[in-house]
């Protein structure tokens, strides 16, 4: 029998938006709000040194990718369009391939918690 190792990060980031569905033209306040996440990544052939790759390595590259919407409102983020759980997750799912994966590890999911029991994932096809 084979399988394969993963592993999972988490963590959480405060932020504020407006909701989606309201129009450019209303620019009223943020609300804000504590979002939590996960990050799932799997050894892409066999584990060195005996993991798939280090915690502290994601966590660091999710607290610099996360730092830029710590504390402000995620409708200010163009990239962001429009500020859903849906959209977060796909973006840091991006940033986070781009700062971890190699040949050896790759990102699987990432998941985003908007409100408790509301949630959002991202994954790329195989």
């Amino acid at each position: 029998m084979s399988g394969q190792y993963s592993i999972r990060v988490s963590g959480s980031v405060s932020a504020a938006h407006r909701p989606a569905r309201a129009s450019r033209a209303v620019r009223g306040p943020c609300m804000g709000t504590t979002s939590r996440w996960w990050a799932e990544l799997a050894a892409g052939g066999g584990l060195w040194p005996g993991m798939v790759i280090d915690f502290l390595v994601v966590k660091g590259a999710m607290d610099t990718i996360l730092a830029r919407l710590d504390h402000a409102c995620l409708n200010d983020n163009p990239e962001l369009d429009p500020p859903t759980a849906e959209v977060l997750a796909a973006w840091i799912f991006t940033r986070l391939t781009e700062a971890v994966a190699d040949d050896r590890v790759r990102v699987t999911r990432v998941t985003v918690e908007e409100s408790p029991g509301l949630v959002a994932s991202y994954t790329e096809r195989p």
